[in-house]
Parts: C-alpha cells; structure tokens; sequence
C-alpha cells in the first residue's frame, strides 16, 4: 500500500489524472449527464407551465374579457343615448 502512494506522490498531477482516468472520469460524465437531463426536464417543465397559462387564458379570460366588452358596449350606447336626448332638448 505504501508503494502506491510513493507511485502517487512522485507522478505530475496530470500524468496520476491520465493514468486514473477511468476513476475520475465515469463519475464527472455521469454528473454532466445528470445535469443536462435535470436542464431539459427545467426547460420542458417551462414549457408545459407556459401552455397551461395560455390554454386557461384562452378559456378563462377571454369569456370574462367578451362580457366586460359587452357591459362597456352597453354603457357607451346608453351615454349615446343621453348625448342625444340632451342635444334635442336644447334645440
């Protein structure tokens, strides 16, 4: 065991990496894939959360929105309506 660690101490750091690759590399692909996986399950979970707002948007707001219309129509014919009656008051 003792001539191991003599091994490690006299190598260059890079040349103990190139002759362990296998010990530190398994492991660094394994967490890249990790994260690259958990980046794509972020961006596809955005990405169905964005429709889900657009699709009860299309389905909540929009009816509310056509009804809030409608009231505002009905107001501005009534003021038209007053508009009108005042003006023919007056002549």
């Amino acid at each position: 065991m003792l001539h191991l660690f003599a091994q490690a101490v006299s190598q260059a750091p890079w040349d103990w990496a190139a002759s362990h690759i296998h010990l530190i590399g398994w492991p660094t692909l394994c967490v890249i894939a990790w994260r690259v996986g958990k980046a794509f399950t972020d961006v596809q979970n955005s990405f169905t959360k964005a429709v889900g707002q657009i699709d009860t948007m299309a389905t909540n707001h929009f009816p509310h929105m056509e009804a809030s219309l409608a009231r505002q129509d009905t107001y501005l014919e009534n003021i038209d309506k007053n508009i009108d009656r005042l003006a023919n008051k007056q002549q």
